[in-house]
């Protein structure tokens, strides 16, 4: 299991935010939001998707920050796609780029990490200032734990830095607390959580829940928000089909985690970033989504 974490704890997150801080933005829905949960993205990705979910990334190393960033980017891509009616193709993140370039570049890690792993404020730098790269651009290589040690040792191939630099994340900022993350998540602003937090699987009023066990050091994201039957936050690992078969059409790999849990999390030093592709944090337009199918 200690080959699947790669998060360099809460010291080096710190430090890494107080290097990249002016990359981030103050959290501040735009506009109007709803006021009770919309249908869950994946809802919505199984419309674009031919009724099925999006496929939840096995990470093969250490590279788990890029991972829980590209499975944001993806969802974040789905409500674009689908709840703006945006005449845009969707392209899965292939997260070595984004694990090269946060332990790489000069406003990231700098080529100065001694070992794998990376911090959520490299990797969302990564995000905005260097764009993304998808699995299906010209050349990219299948997704291997050798491509991201390469990669993350010595960064991605220039011409690869050439094709993602113009598809940036535009906006990105740092959350402190459950009310901010329930608010980016009920207007589809998607987050990464890293922590040392570890977790096994529960159930709870017919859902599958994380229950705090043991240390991880990793990161994940959050991809929905709750009210009923209880308040929580549905929390998407990328280790595959972790979690068991899916209860309510949910992503493999992914369990909900009780706001309480939650807001206990946030005092042990974490990394919690909202993304946003558009320019700031708009409210979403909800008109309709009550009664998608």
């Amino acid at each position: 299991m200690d080959k699947l974490m790669g998060w360099l704890g809460p010291e080096a997150g710190e430090k890494a935010f107080a290097q990249t801080e002016k990359e981030f933005i103050k959290f501040r829905i735009l506009g109007k939001g709803p006021t009770t949960p919309l249908p869950p993205i994946w809802r919505l990705a199984k419309r674009m998707n031919k009724n099925r979910n999006l496929p939840t990334w096995y990470q093969q190393g250490d590279d788990c920050c890029s991972m829980g960033a590209a499975q944001v980017i993806d969802y974040l891509q789905v409500a674009q796609i689908v709840q703006n009616e945006e005449d845009i193709d969707f392209h899965s993140v292939f997260p070595p780029y984004t694990y090269g370039i946060s332990r790489t570049a000069k406003d990231c890690g700098n080529g100065n990490i001694f070992g794998g792993g990376s911090t959520g404020a490299w990797t969302a730098t990564a995000c905005k200032n260097h764009g993304i790269l998808f699995c299906d651009d010209e050349g990219v290589p299948k997704y291997s734990r050798s491509i991201s040690v390469q990669w993350g040792n010595y960064g991605p191939p220039k011409q690869f830095e050439e094709i993602a630099k113009d598809n940036t994340v535009k906006s990105i900022a740092r959350l402190t607390t459950v009310d901010e993350l329930r608010e980016a998540l009920m207007n589809y602003h998607f987050c990464t959580i890293a922590s040392s937090w570890g977790f096994s699987v529960s159930k709870k009023d017919g859902c599958k829940i994380y229950v705090k066990n043991g240390s991880w050091a990793h990161q994940m994201c959050f991809i929905a928000w709750q009210d009923e039957p209880f308040p929580a936050a549905f929390r998407l690992n990328s280790w595959g089909d972790s979690t068991g078969p899916s209860l309510q059409g949910e992503p493999l790999g992914g369990a909900w985690q009780p706001a309480e849990s939650i807001k206990q999390e946030l005092r042990t030093g974490v990394e919690l970033y909202a993304y946003s592709l558009f320019n700031g944090f708009p409210a979403v337009d909800n008109s309709g989504l009550h009664g998608f199918v």
